[in-house]
């Protein structure tokens, strides 16, 4: 864990050239430092809220690195809570580069990633959700993505985690006293009045694990692998939804011999689109480790789209792969509707006793069709990224998990009439799961993991 002592400094803007980079500089020091190398008037006594225009001189030599805008906010009032400098100079990289070395030579510290926001968490300005909300709308691609992660850092997923905690507190409290003075002439809560209390909590918890899915795939990308028998057209599929030509296409089965990801924007969700080698068998080593990579990806995936040839025939390959993906989520398609048609729809319907969506990958037509039956996908989810509060990681699904595990343990003891103690002692388990979410009880490890995936200046 960084020492908090410290005032750090780093670049907020991203790296290469631009009309204006900003440096930030957050700590006690942060107006003293940044007064050592600024013409302007900056001092203890600087209003928050203000901007000073000046020039960065450094004070060895006196030679001037630029001209800056330079942005005072005081402490609490502030991204970290702490005093913070902002130097908004021209966006130069060697500008950049050595106004931060000359902060740094004058007692700052370089900001490891993360660490403003870090310091946000520390100093209570927000929560461990809210903070997870800033990396994750820094790194949105779509729409809805951006929009999940707004609504995090707002504290709409907090405000639902702190509603399920002051439930559980306030069971635990009922619980924890009629153990405590159980040796009192006083009525407490019935162990029915408890289990109905946490049958609700578990309620309440379900339901919010169950927007874990959709919540991820905002955050990470809705993994979706194009699969299907050779020279089917996947690897143009893939061009026609990438809009450029991102893959190698041959009339020669057996082209594609590995996987080949990209990401793109379907209605506002992403898609993390995988194209794969046409399975099929073969002698061919690179071709079978390539067709064994998509098996894999099959497996891995959020959703399949399926791909037949309507210019030929149904075959046992075709047959074979339908019964790999059948029981997971498929959109089903049928490619190559310009040519002169061999399987229609009607034959997969029969056969397969499945609906397919007619495209032509060579001629651009039935793309509207599949991308909205892929959003269509995304919100059979039943979640709304506009209104409902989601989880947006795998820390946040385990340990509420753990929380409605711990509270299921509960409501088996009480069922089994052990002892109140049991239950209770489940009870506060749940309880440090479910702060673990908001970091109310978080260990230096897991703090270090999240923050460690930030942007330095971040």
């Amino acid at each position: 864990m960084p020492d908090r002592n410290d005032t750090i400094a780093a670049i907020a803007t991203p790296s290469g050239t631009g009309s204006v980079g900003v440096i930030r500089v957050s700590g006690d020091k942060a107006l003293e430092i940044s007064g050592l190398c600024f013409s302007g008037s900056l001092g203890p006594d600087t209003p928050g809220n203000s901007l000073h225009y000046g020039k960065i001189i450094d004070p060895r030599g006196k030679h001037i690195l630029d001209e800056a805008v330079v942005s005072v906010f005081r402490a609490p009032r502030s991204y970290t809570a702490e005093d913070v400098v902002e130097f908004s100079c021209h966006g130069n990289p060697y500008i950049l580069r050595d106004t931060l070395d000359l902060i740094v030579s004058l007692g700052a510290r370089h900001a490891e990633p993360g660490e403003f926001t870090l310091r946000a968490f520390l100093n209570g300005r927000i929560d461990l959700t809210q903070a997870e909300a800033v990396n994750d709308l820094v790194r949105a691609h779509t729409g809805y993505a951006k929009t999940a992660a707004l609504a995090a850092l707002s504290g709409r997923l907090s405000g639902r985690v702190a509603e399920l905690h002051s439930s559980l507190m306030d069971v635990l409290a009922q619980m924890e006293a009629a153990v405590d003075h159980s040796d009192l002439d006083i009525e407490f809560q019935s162990p029915e009045t408890h289990l109905t209390s946490i049958e609700s909590l578990i309620g309440g918890l379900e339901k919010l694990l169950a927007t874990a899915r959709a919540g991820k795939i905002l955050s990470h990308g809705l993994r979706t692998a194009i699969v299907g028998a050779p020279n089917t057209g996947k690897s143009s599929l893939m061009n026609l939804l990438l809009r450029t030509d991102r893959v190698m296409v041959s009339e020669i089965a057996g082209t594609t011999r590995d996987t080949v990801e990209d990401e793109l924007n379907i209605g506002g969700i992403p898609v993390r689109l995988i194209d794969t080698a046409g399975i099929r068998d073969t002698g061919d080593t690179l071709e079978r480790m390539g067709i064994e990579r998509s098996l894999a990806a099959l497996e891995g995936a959020d959703l399949r789209i399926m791909v037949f040839d309507g210019s030929r025939a149904l075959d046992n390959a075709d047959r074979e792969i339908f019964a790999r993906v059948k029981s997971g989520d498929c959109i089903y398609v049928l490619n190559k509707t310009d040519l002169p048609c061999v399987t229609g729809r009607d034959v997969l319907s029969v056969e397969l006793g499945i609906d397919t969506i007619e495209i032509s990958a060579a001629a651009g037509t039935g793309l509207r069709e599949l991308e909205n039956a892929v959003r269509d996908f995304y919100f059979s989810m039943g979640v709304n990224p506009e209104t409902d509060a989601l989880i947006a990681n795998s820390r946040q699904e385990k340990c509420l998990r753990d929380a409605s595990d711990y509270l299921k343990n509960a409501a088996g003891a009480i069922r089994k009439g052990l002892s109140e103690e049991f239950a209770a002692s489940d009870l506060r388990k749940a309880r440090h799961s479910i702060e673990e979410i908001t970091g109310k009880t978080s260990a230096d490890d897991i703090l270090d993991r999240i923050f460690s995936k930030f942007c330095i200046g971040k």
